[in-house]
């Protein structure tokens, strides 16, 4: 898992299977079991079944995916399997086909519009306006995502901060 397709992938799934029952998922996931190392995906979520379609390029490494794609995997299976994060602020979005091809559209691109983590080049601005209740994605990751998700960076920093303190000391 870790790089590849899944947004264009997902955004050709949903306009291809043009089912209603489907919507597309952004969302985070550690990419590396426990390495705490979280990237963004998309995949297609059936409402009325509460099963998992994804054709990526990485669906090839998912446990129970057959020639490359998983296709009716249960939800709560592909979230344990792929290590999904389903609960936190801004790291995980469920779009309809008309909200997803809305935002597509915008900019021409399909991307992870509505994960934080993944904005680390928006203007502070902008993402304060995207991401209420933080005033840039440096406040996000500082105050939210690393304490929550990441907290070895909390650690590491602090660690660094007592370093500095000691140093004006001497």
């Amino acid at each position: 898992m870790g790089a590849g397709n899944c947004y264009p992938a997902a955004w050709n799934a949903i306009n291809t299977k043009k089912n209603d029952d489907y919507i597309v998922v952004h969302a985070l996931r550690d990419i590396f079991k426990g390495a705490n190392h979280f990237g963004g995906h998309a995949f297609l979520l059936n409402k009325k079944t509460n099963t998992v379609y994804d054709d990526c390029i990485s669906a090839k490494y998912i446990d129970g995916s057959v020639d490359g794609v998983v296709d009716g995997m249960p939800f709560d299976e592909y979230v344990e399997k792929t290590f999904v994060v389903t609960e936190g602020e801004y790291v995980y979005k469920e779009y309809t086909r008309k909200e997803l091809n809305k935002e597509t559209a915008k900019d021409m691109v399909h991307m992870p519009f509505d994960l934080a983590k993944e904005q680390w080049s928006m203007k502070p601005k902008e993402f304060a306006k995207r991401f209420p209740g933080y005033e840039s994605y440096a406040d996000y990751m500082k105050n939210y995502f690393q304490p929550t998700f990441e907290p070895h960076w909390v650690k590491l920093r602090e660690m660094h901060e007592a370093d500095e303190a000691k140093k004006k000391k001497v």
